[in-house]
């Protein structure tokens, strides 16, 4: 099970119009257009005549055609104009690659794989259900996907890169119980005190338990939740599109109940969650270019670095197309904030 065997986030659905859009995911150059109103087509950016970047062309009845020499491709990558042939000549059996692609929840997925997809892409949860609230956030992360993975699911960082704002030092121990399967890794800590922050003050309720998970999911996906009951529940949802070994473009969703008045809440909470997001951007940045400054990446880790380990080492084993490993384990970890 290779990486690129998953559904990627290519693009979202507003910013593919009627002109075509270069992407680049996977180590993949690809086009994206639109054939006709309501659909969405995905072929490698590459004219198979003289390599020119068919996003550069032009939608001409349904078919991506190049700019060069007016080549046109079908949704399946197919080449079936020729003009310089004239129009009853036949055709060379050129094409270029075509990539599975679908439009859902306001964003365009594309699987890179080269067999067809086994299943369709995954949805945000609760994404539109009666009772919550959703918004997204789209940033490039001049750093590496493992990088951004284990900076989204890792709480040891908040305490000092989002001091004040969304947690601060607390010694009091915790149990995180660490729950691995075969495509997901899992983390609910027991018994985490909610220190005095912003983010507390502002929309976490009195007097309520939290019950909070943290999750990777192959091969891209970090989730984490803030549960206080029925009524107030908050999810972190990001996925992960990487561009090149350095960059990363996370496209956030931050759904959450809150009541009858969640709407009213998002214009609170947005600008508070963009703000944490580029304390990320910024400290992962420095990140990347002191281990381009050092000539790589040399990373020491302790029992309570919770998920940065287990990210590298499943990825790792579906880069080199070896199998998940099937055992559930289970371990206790104690930590602090």
């Amino acid at each position: 099970m290779s990486l690129k065997n998953y559904w990627y986030i290519a693009a979202e659905s507003k910013q593919l119009t009627s002109k075509p859009l270069t992407v680049s995911l996977c180590g993949e150059q690809v086009c994206l257009f639109r054939p006709d109103a309501g659909k969405v087509a995905a072929v490698e950016d590459r004219c198979a005549h003289r390599n020119m970047p068919l996003s550069q062309g032009k939608i001409f009845v349904g078919c991506i055609e190049c700019p060069y020499h007016g080549w046109r491709y079908d949704l399946a990558g197919e080449c079936v104009h020729v003009p310089s042939l004239g129009e009853s000549a036949k055709l060379p059996r050129h094409r270029v690659r075509a990539f599975s692609v679908r439009e859902q929840d306001g964003f365009i997925w594309v699987y890179t794989g080269e067999d067809e997809p086994a299943c369709e892409p995954p949805h945000f949860p609760h994404y539109g259900e009666s009772g919550w609230t959703t918004f997204f956030m789209r940033n490039r992360f001049q750093a590496g996907i493992e990088s951004c993975l284990e900076n989204f699911l890792d709480c040891p960082h908040t305490v000092f890169v989002h001091k004040g704002w969304f947690r601060n030092p607390d010694t009091r121990e915790l149990k995180a119980l660490v729950h691995s399967e075969e495509d997901e890794v899992r983390v609910e800590f027991q018994g985490e005190p909610i220190t005095k922050s912003l983010v507390s003050r502002l929309f976490f309720p009195s007097g309520k338990e939290l019950r909070h998970t943290d999750r990777f999911i192959m091969p891209n996906i970090s989730r984490v939740d803030y549960d206080f009951g029925p009524d107030r529940h908050f999810i972190i949802v990001s996925q992960c599109t990487p561009i090149s070994e350095y960059e990363t473009e996370v496209y956030t969703a931050i759904t959450f109940r809150f009541g009858k008045i969640g709407g009213l809440v998002r214009w609170l909470l947005e600008p508070v969650c963009r703000k944490i997001i580029r304390q990320d951007v910024e400290v992962l940045r420095i990140q990347t270019k002191q281990i381009q400054r050092f000539g790589g990446a040399r990373f020491s880790h302790v029992e309570t670095d919770l998920l940065g380990l287990k990210i590298h080492s499943m990825r790792r084993r579906a880069n080199q197309n070896q199998s998940p490993k099937e055992e559930e384990t289970e371990h206790e970890i104690i930590i602090r904030f």
